[in-house]
């Protein structure tokens, strides 16, 4: 796979300068301005690669870039984030001190947000008005809190006007915060869900005027930059499925048939008994921790036609999902659960409960 500057010509190609479809992480419809490349149909599941924080700290290069390689199983060139489809996974603790330098090799500004991090917006942090310029560089600094709750969140650009268009071709990538008492399971997965459209030379296609108004959703749906990816398991085996929703305007509408679901939260950890249930809805930015108890056999995760209206003053479906209203089906991912079971693992405990904050005085 190669990483190489992108032109203005191919900027154009990955969707376009100028407006962008939908703000990401928003559940309206507003306008908004592991390195790897084995991303085919059908493959054995991957995760991203995992970078992890050490003595409270973790200092990184982020690189915004072109890259080539292989998506669902075609030759394709996307934006990349060092280089991953996604990019790599930040593993924190609370306390951390994260230092970032974001690399643009892109041809158009760029930025970067830390997505439901708890940390300031001001100077060096979390600041959406950074711009970062071609051929530059910017040092971000992030202070993450000490009683900073534990979860799933996510990065991103967030440069007013790109910022769809930059997370439609492929820059983004999850950040992992550890609990102090996590709930005991066999496996922890990161599973982040985008979606993608590619024109016949592989690159991404540029948004329409109609999908610029009513939201774009790519052709192709990828887990991890996959397309239908297999993951196997012991029977009774309790896995945490951290999933993120990168699209910028599709609706998950998550089942996974054949196996038990218990909810531990949905952007923030929930409080008392985690929640059986049986399907789950994220819109675009959200991200859920799930556990997974599995079951002989074989299930898909499936995200179900959801009809999320159109903008106001539009008339027709053209803002439900691939402009048909409900959509459609679509395979996520294969779990093929096999073999001996697994040993008993602990009963679930109940979470502490949350705040209340109604009455609470705000701090800046």
């Amino acid at each position: 796979m190669t990483v190489r500057p992108l032109s203005r010509r191919r900027a154009l190609q990955l969707g376009g300068l100028g407006v962008a479809c939908v703000v990401v992480g928003g559940t309206g419809l507003a306008r908004a301005g592991t390195t790897r490349d084995d991303t085919g149909q059908g493959d054995t599941f991957t995760a991203p690669t995992v970078l992890t924080s050490t003595d409270g700290a973790m200092k990184v290069t982020l690189e915004a870039g072109i890259g080539s390689g292989s998506v669902a199983g075609r030759d394709a060139t996307t934006l990349r984030s060092t280089g991953g489809l996604p990019g790599p996974t930040l593993h924190l603790r609370a306390g951390d001190h994260l230092g970032i330098d974001l690399v643009n090799n892109l041809d158009q500004p760029t930025n970067l947000h830390t997505h439901g991090l708890q940390v300031s917006p001001r100077g060096n942090s979390d600041n959406p008005f950074v711009m970062v310029d071609p051929g530059r560089s910017f040092r971000y600094d992030y202070q993450i809190p000490e009683n900073h709750p534990g979860g799933t969140f996510w990065y991103h650009p967030h440069h007013h006007g790109l910022t769809a268009d930059q997370v439609f071709a492929g820059l983004y990538g999850a950040i992992v915060i550890d609990e102090p008492d996590p709930p005991q399971v066999g496996t922890d997965r990161v599973l982040v869900i985008s979606d993608i459209t590619l024109d016949s030379a592989g690159a991404v296609s540029p948004a329409t005027g109609m999908q610029w108004m009513a939201g774009r959703e790519g052709d192709l749906v990828l887990l991890n930059g996959q397309a239908n990816p297999g993951l196997t398991a012991q029977p009774g085996t309790r896995e945490r499925w951290r999933i993120v929703n990168a699209c910028v305007s599709r609706y998950l509408r998550l089942r996974l048939d054949g196996q038990d679901l218990d909810l531990l939260g949905i952007d923030l950890p929930l409080g008392g008994q985690p929640q059986r249930v049986d399907e789950l809805l994220l819109t675009p930015g959200n991200r859920a921790d799930l556990l997974v108890t599995t079951r002989a056999g074989t299930s898909t995760l499936q995200t179900l036609p959801y009809n999320r209206g159109t903008p106001m003053g539009m008339r027709g479906g053209m803002g439900s999902q691939s402009a048909d209203p409900g959509g459609s089906v679509v395979d996520l991912a294969t779990l093929t659960v096999t073999g001996t079971a697994a040993p008993a693992v602990a009963a679930l405990s109940p979470r502490p409960a949350l705040p209340d904050l109604r009455g609470t005085t705000v701090t800046t």
